[in-house]
């Protein structure tokens, strides 16, 4: 295998992980605001958007 090859399959790895993380960052950010108007918000919906955000910064961070 040409070695050209496997490092563009391991950048496109990267970059289809990051699109996913960065998808469901998105959506649990918007959840976690939309929480915020609720009657009685809960805590899960940041915890949950900040563990997807962390984990964005983290793999974004680790393929520079």
């Amino acid at each position: 295998m040409d070695d050209n090859s496997r490092g563009q399959r391991r950048r496109l790895q990267h970059e289809t992980l990051l699109g996913f993380l960065g998808f469901f960052a998105f959506l649990s950010l918007v959840q976690a605001v939309a929480n915020l108007f609720a009657p009685e918000p809960a805590l899960w919906p940041g915890l949950l958007a900040a563990v997807f955000v962390g984990l964005t910064w983290w793999v974004w961070r680790r393929g520079r």
